[in-house]
């Protein structure tokens, strides 16, 4: 095996969204940058081959987008997948990033050996080992699809397929398809084959919320969900006064709020009963997406919903439902969510990241263990190009050594406190990652910690009604340059 010692410094695995604004912002501020990605494409989760037909963003364009690069105004309002394509890739132009990228680069294994990282990568048939001083992960949290193991589906003729599987259109043609799920891309997927295919069944255990794609007639509903205001009615692990009285003696206000909006919800996309879930809103909301179509699709006909699990695969075809109830058919697509796994780590660092399927992360970024280690794009919202981007800035700040960390204790009780209020507030998803509906509590943590102004607009009004838009932060590497002493920072050698 060949050992190639590079003069680049950071390795940044992944070129998603949060590989790209990573290796940007480390660049920018005087790091060595290596970028290693396992596609022959950029764009993680949006690339060709992994999404399927009819998929749009849930975010406007206005909050899908880096501070400093927003769409073109010729792409739709809610893009379309090969429109988030071309805006990564004009990001990617505009800012010169091609020299940092290495395609068709997987990186498999991931160790320490002493201060140094070791990065074995693998292209093709050969696999190299790259040095570095410190090592940035950005695969994400949608990486590894999961599809369950059920009883007799080895025998099944058609096709099995997970949702990221799904990207021909051709697949659908005059078939039988049955979707598994009722997350967004469950009813995506249904919606699309509701219009393409000859029959289409949603298979799902328990319905989830999902909100429309405008409110208030052609206002995008981002526009009025990402505020300041309506963060205050979901309980975050730190509350201001406000929040102490919504969450306090005001619970019951905050409750009926939610009540009245999880009605008008159900009204305004006209959720058919089956498709209604089972507790008001803020239950569910780690699953919450936008897929409006669906419904108007299910409400015409064109959807049987089947409330229940597949409890095997029969014949060679056919789908026993735990009722008794059989389904036939042709494709049958999961569309069953991901594992969040780093098969690549080291033992040692696995240890520091994972504990019993919980990444120990101190904001979502740091291992405590591991300062020169560290992880962007798993705090997962609703914006995550915005909390990408200021978690790249917080992470290369504490790399450069000018962060002021807690110690190795006191981050760890942090992590445990956190993942109390997860498992309690958002049930569904307590592995760590997901922040809900709390995108700028978590920005103005990131934002304090660096020493910069956590309030970004100039008055009240605007600063809790107005909407978390990504041009908020634009000045936000700037005023960290501002900020720098004098003496100027020179990577470890």
């Amino acid at each position: 095996m060949a050992v190639e010692v590079t003069g680049a410094r950071v390795a940044v695995i992944g070129a998603g969204l949060a590989g790209l604004v990573t290796a940007k912002v480390l660049r920018d501020d005087g790091f060595d940058v290596v970028v290693f990605e396992k596609e022959s494409a950029v764009g993680g989760v949006w690339i060709e081959s992994r999404t399927y037909p009819g998929l749009r963003t849930n975010n406007s364009r206005d909050t899908y987008a880096f501070s400093d690069h927003p769409y073109s105004r010729s792409a739709d309002m809610f893009p379309t997948a090969a429109q988030v394509r071309e805006y990564l890739a004009s990001y990617v132009r505009r800012f010169h990033l091609e020299p940092h990228l290495r395609l068709a680069a997987e990186v498999v294994e991931l160790s320490r050996q002493g201060p140094v990282f070791e990065v074995e990568v693998r292209r093709g048939s050969d696999v190299t080992t790259w040095l570095f001083d410190f090592v940035v992960v950005c695969t994400g949290v949608f990486s590894e699809p999961h599809v369950p193991e059920i009883e007799g589906m080895r025998w099944f003729v058609g096709r099995l397929l997970h949702s990221s599987q799904a990207t021909d259109p051709a697949l659908f043609a005059g078939q039988r398809v049955v979707v598994v799920g009722a997350g967004k891309s469950a009813l995506d997927l249904a919606a699309w084959a509701a219009t393409h295919a000859s029959t289409c069944t949603l298979v799902f255990r328990e319905p989830h919320w999902m909100i429309p794609r405008y409110l208030l007639g052609r206002i995008p509903s981002d526009r009025l969900l990402t505020t300041r205001a309506n963060e205050a009615i979901f309980r975050y692990h730190r509350l201001n006064r406000t929040e102490q009285f919504l969450h306090g003696p005001g619970r019951g206000l905050t409750q009926l709020i939610l009540r009245v909006v999880s009605r008008l919800i159900r009204l305004h996309l006209g959720m058919p009963a089956a498709m209604v879930p089972d507790k008001p809103l803020p239950g569910g909301i780690e699953n919450i997406g936008v897929a409006p179509e669906f419904y108007r699709l299910a409400r015409g006909g064109r959807v049987l919903m089947r409330r229940n699990n597949i409890a095997a695969f029969q014949e060679s075809n056919a789908l026993l439902l735990a009722d008794g109830d059989r389904i036939h058919a042709d494709v049958v697509i999961f569309a069953t969510g991901w594992r969040q796994s780093l098969p690549f780590l080291a033992p040692e660092l696995e240890g520091a990241v994972l504990r019993d399927g919980h990444f120990q992360l101190y904001r979502r970024i740091l291992p405590p263990t591991e300062h020169r280690l560290g992880f962007v794009g798993y705090a997962s919202s609703p914006a995550c190009q915005l909390t990408a981007e200021i978690s790249a800035h917080w992470l290369s700040q504490s790399f450069r050594g000018e962060l002021a960390l807690p110690n190795v204790d006191q981050m760890q009780a942090e992590i445990l406190r956190v993942r109390a209020w997860l498992t309690d507030v958002l049930p569904a998803s307590p592995q760590g990652y997901l922040l809900g509906p709390f995108l700028a509590h978590h920005i103005d943590e990131l934002v304090a910690d660096m020493g910069l102004r956590v309030r970004r607009t100039r008055n009240l009004m605007t600063e809790y009604l107005a909407p978390m838009l990504p041009a908020r932060y634009s000045g936000v590497a700037e005023e960290r340059r501002r900020r720098r002493s004098a003496t100027s920072w020179v990577p470890p050698q």
